[in-house]
C-alpha cells in the first residue's frame, strides 16, 4: 500500500492535456448524442456524482452560494433536453463543473482521450521536461517540467550521479515554472535535497460515498502485506466512513517523513521557480520546500489546486463524457486554503523581469554581499 505522506494524485496533469486538444472538428461537434441517456440523464448523473463524491461540494456549495446553485442547475435542467449533440451537451456539462472553480473538477469528452496525449507528445521531449546544468561555480539549475513517474525517475538519476557536485556548489536553482503535476509524488531523493527537519503532511479528509468504501475495499483486498501499518491505518478509515456517510472523514494522525542525513552532501541554498502554471503535484513539493530552511520560492502565485485532491474518472451515461471529481481534502486547509489563489512565494519577481534565473542569481549576491 502506498505511503499516505506521499501526494494524492491527481487530474491536474491531464486537464491541462485536455485543454491543448480542446479545438474539435465540426463533425466530432455535430456527432449525436446516443438515445441511452441524452444530455439529460448525463446532467443527472453528473449533478448526483459530484453532490455525493466531491469532498470540496460543502466548502463551495455554502449557505450564501447555494442560491446560485440551485439557480444555475434550474436552467442547465431546462436546457438539457434541446441538446442533441455530443458538443451541445459537452457546453452543458462544462457550465455545471464550472461552478465550483476547482481545476480538479472538469468533464472528459471521449473525443479528447487520443488527441490529449498526441498534443502534448507533439510539443514536448523528454529533454524538455528535465535539465540539469551547471551555470557557475556558485549555482547549478535544474528543472522539472512535469511531475510524470518517468522525469522523477530522471530527476532521481540526475541528483544521485552529481553528488560530489552537489556538494561542493552552494546554490541551487529548481525550476517548477508551468509544471502542472502528473502521477508521481516527491521521491525520496528529491525530499533528500531539500530536507532540513521532518517533513509534516497533515492528514486527508475523505468524502464518504458508496463508490469510495467500494474502492477502499478493493484497495485493502489486494493488498498481501497486512502487517503494514499503513494497512491498519486504512482498514480503521473503511470503518469510519462506512458509519459516517456523505460525510467527511479524517484519514488519521499526521504523518512525518524523516532522514538521517549530512545535509553539507547538499547545497545550501535551494530556489524553487514556481508560477500560476504550478499545480497538484507541484503544490504538494512546494509546500514540502516551505518546511525546509534552506529553500527559497520565487516567481509568482502557484495555481491553488490542492486543497482538494485524490482525483477519480467516472463514466457518465455510455461513456462520451466521463467526469472528475475529487473525494479527498488536505488537511491543510484546516490552517490554511489556496483554492484558486495558490501557494504565494517569498520572493515575488516583479512582471517586468524576464530572466528569472538571473533574478536569482543576482538576489543571492546581493544577499551575500550585505551578510543578511
Amino acid at each position: 500500500m502506498k505511503s499516505l505522506y506521499l501526494l494524492k494524485i491527481c487530474m491536474f496533469g491531464l486537464l491541462c492535456q485536455m485543454n491543448a486538444a480542446m479545438a474539435q472538428s465540426d463533425h466530432a461537434q455535430s456527432k449525436l448524442l446516443t438515445a441511452k441517456c441524452g444530455c439529460e440523464g448525463t446532467l443527472e448523473q453528473a449533478i448526483d456524482k459530484v453532490g455525493r463524491i466531491y469532498a470540496g461540494f460543502d466548502d463551495k456549495v455554502t449557505a450564501q452560494a447555494r442560491p446560485a446553485y440551485d439557480k444555475l442547475v434550474k436552467d442547465l435542467r431546462r436546457r438539457a433536453p434541446g441538446a442533441k449533440t455530443e458538443g451541445e451537451c459537452l457546453k452543458i456539462l462544462q457550465d455545471y463543473t464550472g461552478f465550483f472553480k476547482d481545476s480538479h473538477v472538469f468533464m472528459i469528452w471521449q473525443e479528447w482521450k487520443g488527441q490529449g496525449a498526441a498534443a502534448t507528445h507533439g510539443h514536448t521531449t523528454s529533454t524538455d521536461l528535465v535539465q540539469f546544468k551547471q551555470l557557475s561555480a556558485d549555482f547549478l539549475y535544474l528543472k522539472l517540467g512535469v511531475f510524470n513517474q518517468r522525469e522523477v525517475n530522471q530527476v532521481d538519476s540526475i541528483l544521485v550521479a552529481n553528488k560530489a557536485l552537489l556538494a561542493k556548489t552552494p546554490y541551487l536553482i529548481f525550476d517548477l515554472r508551468g509544471n502542472g503535476g502528473g502521477n508521481a509524488g516527491t521521491s525520496d531523493e528529491m525530499a533528500k535535497l531539500i530536507y532540513t527537519n521532518p517533513i509534516v503532511y497533515p492528514s486527508w479528509d475523505y468524502r464518504s460515498s458508496r463508490e469510495y468504501i467500494a474502492s477502499m475495499e478493493r484497495e485493502l483486498k489486494s493488498q498481501k502485506d497486512t502487517t503494514n501499518p499503513y494497512y491498519a491505518r486504512a482498514q480503521r478509515l473503511l470503518k469510519a466512513v462506512k458509519e459516517n456517510p456523505g460525510k467527511l472523514v479524517t484519514d488519521g494522525e499526521d504523518l512525518q517523513r524523516t532522514y538521517d542525513i549530512d545535509p553539507t552532501v547538499y547545497p545550501r541554498h535551494i530556489a524553487f521557480l514556481m508560477d500560476k502554471g504550478c499545480g497538484s503535484a507541484t503544490e504538494f513539493f512546494i509546500y514540502e520546500g516551505s518546511q525546509s530552511k534552506k529553500v527559497t520560492t520565487f516567481g509568482a502565485n502557484s495555481h491553488g489546486v490542492m486543497d482538494y485532491g485524490s482525483d477519480q474518472n467516472f463514466d457518465l451515461c455510455d461513456g462520451t463524457f466521463s467526469l472528475a471529481i475529487p473525494w479527498g481534502r488536505n488537511g491543510w486547509v484546516r490552517e490554511f486554503r489556496i483554492d484558486n489563489v495558490g501557494f504565494s512565494p517569498d520572493v515575488r519577481i516583479p512582471a517586468g523581469e524576464k530572466d528569472w534565473v538571473a533574478f536569482v542569481q543576482r538576489y543571492y549576491a546581493e544577499k551575500d554581499n550585505t551578510g543578511k
